[in-house]
């Protein structure tokens, strides 16, 4: 008998999460690879999201909040392939994975995914997303020519460049918010559309519940 969709993508998801190490310079982040099934990266690409041409001025996603997209419960109730996505991250054996590797308690915790949808012009200064995020991770999903250059940039500090984490469809950059996570995106040319899920598990302390996955109801 097949296991179910469900189940395959759990547990894909768990094989690379566990078998990716940490990598320590400039702090601990993870660089997984192959974790969705490539028929759902591609179903994920296919979603029919709004596109912006937009001229970042302070680096900040914040400055267009009005036109950022989320997995609300509408938006997943429209899409399988966003129910996967956060059915893999709802699995109670994902949340044992991830806290595990990152020796944190995801309890109580609320999951927000914005689809990001990026072109020529987008920018983000170093930030840290310390505070009420626990968990980030950044999914690259685009296939385009010149997409390896897309990817996120790590920094030592706020002023001080570290490397740039090469772009590739169903690759990610994963870390537990510190101090020390610096990360944003130099201005560059971006020749297409640059998609990524930013995955993050929130504190009850996040005030914009319209953006989650659900608006009240918690991991565990």
């Amino acid at each position: 008998m097949s296991s179910s969709p469900f189940q395959s993508d759990k547990a894909l998801f768990i094989k690379s999460w566990d078998s990716t190490p940490f990598r320590t310079d400039p702090y601990d982040h993870l660089i997984v690879k192959n974790f969705f099934d490539a028929s759902l990266v591609s179903d994920v690409v296919e979603i029919p999201v709004q596109e912006y041409d937009l001229a970042y001025v302070k680096g900040t996603r914040e400055e267009f909040n009005p036109t950022r997209q989320y997995f609300t419960p509408s938006f997943i109730s429209q899409f399988d392939a966003a129910q996967r996505v956060a059915d893999i991250f709802r699995s109670s054996e994902v949340i044992s994975a991830i806290e595990k590797k990152g020796n944190i308690s995801l309890k109580d915790s609320l999951l927000r995914i914005e689809y990001a949808i990026d072109k020529d012009k987008f920018w983000l200064t170093p930030h840290t997303d310390l505070g009420v995020k626990l968990f980030t991770f950044l999914i690259y999903l685009s296939k385009e020519e010149d997409a390896s250059g897309w990817g996120t940039d790590i920094y030592y500090d706020a002023e001080t460049h570290h490397s740039t984490v090469p772009y590739e469809s169903n690759t990610g950059l994963s870390f537990f918010p510190s101090d020390k996570t610096w990360h944003g995106f130099e201005p560059r040319p971006i020749k297409g559309i640059r998609k990524t899920l930013i995955v993050n598990y929130v504190t009850q302390e996040w005030r914009n519940r319209h953006e989650l996955v659900h608006p009240t109801e918690p991991m565990y």
